[in-house]
């Protein structure tokens, strides 16, 4: 029995036990996203393709048994129509699109509905997923701890020549390039993921995770040290990716975040203070440990050329493609990566002829044309707004927290890249279900705390004022 074979049987296996687990599931899949390209690379490197649908199987059997137990569970659903409407308008019109006639053929637009469809489900599971408070913040922060050995591992690499059995990708074509910064022989990281582009995209939103986890505990120093190591794990690797979009997207949020999640809650003064002790913790560490990864990203930044035309790319693309994409576009998945594989006797993204552009809202355009690029974007604005009205709503520090999270990153997502990186894409949606899972737990803590006051006082005086109720870690 060769090892394909024992891997698409662990596979089925592994799915039914999913369905069966479904939390402890979905849970299994997120840490499966941060080491499946380590698996990837120097484990099974023979069935690399097969090891990239492993989380997609496991949530398969999340959604399952999900669906299951829906009617089992106890929890009140969240009245959120507009927002469940342009969900179920965007799966529609993305259906219609895979048998949009301008497609090579229908797994190319099969391709390209998963891509931006197999992900939402968690907008609705994770909400279910987490009992309480105390299980939430355990698994969050054990979540965001796992960046140390990632980041050890990373900087191995960059301190490893790019001959080294730890600079690889998973590839077919051993003989590919490795990435190096140009300006040196270091190697762009990868760490346990595919590629530099995974890799990126998790750094981000682990810093964004992390930087809203403390703010929920004051950014006290007691019991949040590792939690310091981790966020010092995330910025240094991010410099040797050499990825400048992420630095970007912080230094851009962190007003946002310093307004949102620090100083507008109570106690903020004291809080931006051990901040910036914490903040001043973290540079000095990476001076002292980096400075020729800073070195090496500073000379990738300052030899960069194509800066301004990045920043202004997602703005003007749509619009300058908008006459050749028209209405309905040439087919979900028309621009996707895997579309060339999936059409081999065609010259690859021949059916564009020659319109084929990297920013994200380009393709969106060229892929669904205007109706369903003004519904894709006008989706993500919606989320974005939602979140930031939900952190002015909700009643608890730590609720407030997940919500400023998911603010910061469905704002990355604007202009940033969703539906043609895995990784983004699976962490875009997890937010979202963060955030509705945020609104659930709060408004289950105003109901106790109403139970609470209504017996302990005649009903005409009651008063709701539910004190802060965060995770005994987080307090």
């Amino acid at each position: 029995m060769n090892v394909r074979l024992l891997i698409v049987l662990a596979g089925g296996a592994a799915m039914v036990w999913s369905f069966r687990r479904w939390r402890v599931a979905l849970q299994l899949a997120l840490v499966l996203m941060v080491f499946e390209g380590a698996i990837r690379k120097w484990l099974f490197p023979g069935a690399q393709d097969l090891i990239y649908f492993a989380k997609d199987v496991l949530l398969l059997g999340v959604y399952g048994g999900f669906l299951r137990d829906r009617s089992r569970l106890r929890m009140r659903s969240l009245p959120q129509p507009l927002l469940y409407g342009l969900l179920a308008f965007s799966a529609l019109l993305g259906l219609l699109q895979v048998f949009n006639p301008a497609l090579p053929n229908l797994l190319v637009g099969l391709s390209g509905f998963k891509a931006y469809f197999f992900y939402v489900p968690l907008v609705f599971v994770v909400p279910a997923a987490f009992p309480s408070d105390a299980a939430l913040y355990r698994f969050l922060k054990r979540y965001c701890l796992i960046a140390i050995p990632v980041g050890l591992l990373a900087m191995a690499q960059f301190l490893s020549p790019a001959s080294s059995v730890l600079n690889t990708y998973a590839r077919t074509n051993e003989e590919a390039f490795i990435a190096t910064f140009g300006s040196s022989t270091h190697v762009r990281v990868t760490a346990t993921f595919s590629f530099i582009t995974g890799y990126s995209s998790y750094l981000l939103a682990m810093a964004i995770l992390i930087l809203c986890l403390v703010a929920a505990a004051r950014w006290q120093f007691r019991g949040n040290l590792p939690m310091f190591g981790a966020f010092g794990m995330t910025l240094l690797p991010m410099l040797m990716t050499g990825s400048r979009g992420p630095v970007l997207f912080l230094v851009l949020l962190f007003p946002f975040y310093w307004w949102l999640a620090v100083i507008r809650e109570r106690g903020g003064g004291m809080a931006f203070g051990r901040l910036l002790v914490a903040l001043g913790l973290v540079a000095g560490f990476m001076v002292a440990t980096g400075q020729n990864a800073i070195d090496a990203f500073r000379g990738r930044a300052e030899a960069g050329s194509d800066v301004r035309n990045r920043i202004t790319s997602p703005l003007l693309s749509p619009y300058l493609l908008l006459p050749d994409a028209g209405l309905t576009g040439f087919g979900i998945g028309a621009t996707h990566q895997t579309a060339p594989t999936l059409a081999p006797g065609l010259a690859p993204y021949s059916w564009l002829h020659g319109l084929l552009v990297e920013v994200e809202s380009g393709r969106v355009m060229l892929e669904l044309g205007a109706v369903g690029f003004l519904l894709i974007y006008f989706l993500r604005a919606y989320l974005s707004i939602f979140a930031l009205r939900q952190v002015f709503a909700l009643r608890t520090r730590f609720h407030r927290a997940l919500a400023t999270a998911s603010f910061l990153f469905s704002l990355t997502a604007l202009p940033g890249v969703v539906v043609f990186d895995v990784t983004s894409d699976l962490y875009y949606w997890f937010f979202a279900g963060l955030l509705l899972l945020a609104v659930r737990l709060d408004r289950e803590v105003v109901r106790k705390a109403a139970a609470r006051a209504a017996a302990a006082r005649p009903p005409a005086a009651v008063a709701i004022q539910p004190e802060p109720a965060l995770p005994a870690a987080a307090r």
